[in-house]
């Protein structure tokens, strides 16, 4: 298992293990589009900002199975920069390995590397909620608040 920076060479891969991440999160409801995501992919990668980072992990044989996304931002009440997560996600059939730890080991020195103030990961795709605060408290995060969602009705024209 490896972690390293995403590539185009990624791309088809993560659209199809993000139909596995879509179907088993509260965003199954959403419409799944995959040309949107494979533009916001390319997106990522492309950036030569160093305002985001976005990295995978890859299994035995070199696929990808996991990824975390970020950014560097600011809150809007101070200039103080910090790294948000986009998105963390591992495949269900390589949970408890390794790879968690090492993608938010390199989220963290991705950040040290800006000289961000924090790291802020977020929980809200409603998936193992419980473990995952267990996981980020073992890494030394603490809780901060929590996410919240209200289902609309849709209106049709």
């Amino acid at each position: 298992m490896s972690i390293r920076f995403a590539t185009y060479n990624d791309i088809p891969t993560l659209i199809e293990i993000g139909r596995v991440y879509h179907q088993e999160s509260r965003f199954k409801r959403f419409r799944y589009n995959p040309e949107k995501l494979a533009g916001n992919l390319k997106g990522l990668i492309d950036s030569k900002s160093g305002s985001h980072c976005f990295f995978i992990a890859d299994d035995a044989e070199g696929k990808p199975f996991a990824a975390l996304m970020g950014c560097i931002e600011s809150y809007f009440f101070s200039d103080e920069p910090v790294a948000q997560s986009i998105l963390f996600w591992v495949h269900p059939e390589h949970r408890g390995g390794s790879a968690a730890v090492k993608l938010v080991h390199a989220f963290r020195k991705w950040a040290q590397n800006r000289n961000a103030f924090e790291v802020a990961i977020g929980v809200n795709s409603a998936v193992s909620v419980d473990r995952a605060d267990q996981f980020f408290r073992k890494l030394g995060f603490r809780m901060t608040g929590g996410n919240y969602s209200l289902d609309l009705e849709q209106k049709t024209t």
